[in-house]
């Protein structure tokens, strides 16, 4: 309790606001905060992570959970009748995607601020205090939390991606291209000014939506920034096996195509690109079109075979092996390929035959 004073009565230092200076009256509030959280036949995991919720620092009357179900059949609706310290507001909707359902679940917020996790995400104590403190009420500022990986086993493959993400993550201030929908805050009209999230129309996960939003706010001049103490967990079901991971990261690729399309000046600040795309001949200088064409030889199907039989030999008999994450960015990358000139195909901007077919 004394530590959760401290927190708030520090924070009003900080977002202390006049109200009007001239008659020296002082206006001093915590801003509202919805947190949105669409959710799909996970809840178990919806149940933890609003038990997560519950721990707060951040006054539970100055904020409200809305989960909305995008159509889920395992009774996620009974959710709604737990009892929990905050307000829980459940919706339920057709299924449509994460994206409407985000959109839907910040129509229905009167909030300040809306906050974005996922349904797999735990959060620490003091989240949302120092996510909110981040944000400052500024109007055209897009803010995210620290994130960590959970999986459900922890694997070399999870341990070398959550050192790959824990290396991105030590700077307050971040680019666009670094922020992730399951776990982010903006103003509540900010987010409807810069057009919502937008999925691109392909069935289930709305992957890209979210550089989607923020590239539309860079655009309109935001400021992204993240909360080094604002903590939160990714309980990733992919992260513990390269055959799980891998189908994700070629879908992602795949769906990259025709947000590239959407966006065509978007693709030179999505460096995991640069040398996936196809050689413009007169365009790409020669160190570059070297790369993109080590880089074809190296995704094709025999040389990632030979990579991967490496890769599990290593893991079985060697796991701390210290040439394992160079591998795994190997594959990662031969996969990204694969995935990207797959839409390139399949949308009607390539047409290499000896291409590889999108798995998943």
């Amino acid at each position: 309790m004394t530590k959760m004073i401290d927190e708030i009565e520090h924070y009003l230092q900080e977002v202390a606001h006049t109200s009007s200076e001239k008659q020296g009256t002082i206006a001093v509030f915590l801003p509202t905060v919805s947190v949105v959280i669409p959710t799909y036949n996970r809840k178990d995991m919806l149940r933890e992570t609003l038990h997560s919720l519950a721990q707060q620092t951040y006054p539970t009357d100055r904020f409200e959970i809305i989960v909305v179900d995008d159509g889920s059949t395992d009774g996620t609706d009974q959710i709604a009748a737990g009892a929990f310290p905050f307000t829980l507001r459940y919706f339920w909707q057709t299924n449509q995607g994460d994206a409407t359902a985000r959109n839907l679940g910040a129509r229905q917020s009167q909030a300040d601020i809306l906050v974005f996790l996922d349904d797999d995400i735990l959060v620490e104590p003091d989240y949302l205090t120092y996510l909110i403190r981040e944000h400052d009420l500024c109007q055209s500022r897009l803010v995210v939390g620290t994130m960590n990986i959970r999986p459900e086993e922890t694997t070399p493959l999870s341990h070398t991606l959550n050192a790959s993400l824990a290396s991105k993550q030590n700077s307050v201030e971040l680019a666009f291209t670094d922020v992730y929908s399951n776990n982010m805050a903006l103003r509540r009209e900010a987010y409807f000014e810069v057009g919502m999230m937008q999925d691109l129309g392909f069935p289930g996960s709305s992957m890209w939506c979210d550089i989607d939003l923020a590239y539309r706010a860079y655009q309109q001049g935001f400021d992204f920034r993240r909360s080094t103490q604002a903590r939160c967990w990714h309980r990733d079901y992919f992260a513990s096996s390269m055959d799980r991971y891998k189908p994700r990261i070629r879908t992602a690729a795949y769906r990259a195509v025709v947000l590239f399309q959407k966006y065509p000046e978007l693709p030179p600040h999505l460096h995991m690109f640069s040398d996936k795309t196809p050689i413009s001949w007169g365009q790409d200088p020669p160190r570059l079109i070297v790369r993109k064409l080590v880089r074809s030889m190296a995704s094709s199907r025999p040389a990632m075979w030979g990579m991967e039989q490496l890769v599990s030999a290593l893991e079985k008999r060697y796991p701390a092996s210290r040439i394992l994450p160079s591998l795994y960015r190997y594959i990662i990358g031969g996969n990204i390929f694969q995935g990207y000139r797959a839409g390139l195909r399949k949308f009607g901007q390539v047409d290499h035959k000896d291409e590889p077919v999108l798995l998943a």
